[in-house]
């Protein structure tokens, strides 16, 4: 059996949404292949890919991004995952040569969720409180098998 992969030519239809899922961009292409007549009976095997399985449980990931103004779109001066994992705590790595994100926009992209904004205060020094820029905290909810 072939993977089904999505070509150049097929482009989300109107009914899709503008911020559309994974699921949402597969059903507009296979649309426009089924249109096409190119679209297969095992094709449609890939479906599978983006259900949950029956015994999967989802776990909230966690992720601290210090942004160096309180916009979406601002760098960022350091980040931390805290993985659902037994025993498992993260620490700020300073030594880490890339952040996972370049802003936290990027990591919405992604599919990671705000549950808290910084505080929108006035402009500090850094040298001068004991926090890392501003403190953005994301989630984003995944399957794993129990």
């Amino acid at each position: 059996m072939t993977a089904y992969a999505p070509t150049a030519e097929s482009a989300p239809d109107a009914g899709t949404p503008a911020r559309a899922t994974p699921l949402d961009a597969w059903i507009a292409d296979a649309k426009a292949r089924l249109a096409r007549g190119e679209l297969r009976p095992e094709d449609l095997e890939a479906v599978r890919g983006f259900a949950v399985s029956p015994g999967a449980k989802l776990r909230q990931r966690i992720l601290y991004l210090h942004a160096t103004t309180p916009n979406l779109g601002a760098g960022l001066v350091g980040a931390v995952v805290h993985e659902p994992v037994k025993g498992g705590m993260a620490r700020v790595d300073p030594s880490l040569p890339e952040l996972p994100y370049k802003s936290v926009h990027d990591a919405l992209v992604d599919g990671w969720q705000i549950i808290h904004f910084p505080l929108q205060t006035a402009p500090f020094e850094d040298r001068e409180i004991d926090i890392l820029g501003y403190e953005f905290i994301l989630q984003k909810m995944e399957p794993f098998d129990a």
